[in-house]
Formats: structure tokens, C-alpha cells, sequence
């Protein structure tokens, strides 16, 4: 019986220690990028193709993340609220979290992409390049 408890246990660390790669800083299955206050966190961010990114918006004030004209696939996100406060039904408050859009690039390429709220204004620009 301790001989199939300690197979067992084996078999469960090696399960937690996880069968997958870890995700390396420039590439993995998923990455996140955050929308904070007036900017893209990382503002160029490269990854693999076939990695799904993530905004997510931690700043004030609403976002978008939006391809520039010519990017193709194009895409957006539409407006992502900022996190905020709201009425639990006891009358106390409870914190929301932002907004968040998710996209898998698939192809090679450069892909630029802005807030439509604050690109012009503020700079709100960023680019993923996806490498094979």
C-alpha cells in the first residue's frame, strides 16, 4: 500500500508542477496587456502566432482597443468600462473589475492598433508583432 501511496503522490506533484512549458516574457499562449490611465502596458508587446492577448482595462476612465486602418484581421473592442464601485443589494459597495477584450492572433505580421477615446489625444497607441 505505500508503494501505490508514494506512485500516487509522485504522479500528483508531477501534475502540479504542471505538463505544459512555462509562458516565456515575448511569447505563450497567453499574454495580457493592461489600459492604464492614458496608456498600453506594454505599449509593443511580440508574441507567437497562435497567442491570445488580453486587455485589460485597470485605469479611470473607459477604453478601446481598436486596429488601425489597413490592419487585417481587423479588430475592436469596443468601449471597456474602468473598474469602479457598485451597490451591493445589502447597501454596502463591492469593487468591479474593468473591462477586458481578448483576440488570438494567428498569422505573422505587425498589427498596430489605438484607443478611439484617447489615440489622437493622448498617444494611446500600441503594436503586437506575431512571429512564427
Amino acid at each position: 500500500m505505500r508503494v501505490a501511496v508514494g506512485s500516487m503522490l509522485s504522479v500528483i506533484g508531477l501534475a502540479a508542477c504542471g505538463g505544459s512549458s512555462p509562458m516565456s516574457a515575448n511569447g505563450g499562449s497567453n499574454q495580457t496587456i493592461t489600459m492604464v490611465d492614458y496608456s498600453f502596458s506594454p505599449a509593443a508587446k511580440t508574441i507567437k502566432a497562435g497567442t491570445t492577448v488580453k486587455w485589460e482595462n485597470t485605469g479611470t476612465t473607459s477604453h478601446t482597443a481598436t486596429s488601425d486602418a489597413g490592419v487585417s484581421p481587423a479588430f475592436d473592442s469596443g468601449s471597456l468600462t474602468a473598474p469602479g464601485t457598485t451597490m451591493d443589494p445589502y447597501g454596502g459597495t463591492m469593487k468591479t473589475s474593468g473591462g477586458s477584450y481578448s483576440m488570438t492572433f494567428s498569422a505573422p505580421g505587425t498589427y498596430t492598433y489605438h484607443c478611439t477615446f484617447h489615440g489622437t489625444s493622448n498617444n494611446m497607441k500600441g503594436t503586437i508583432t506575431v512571429t512564427p
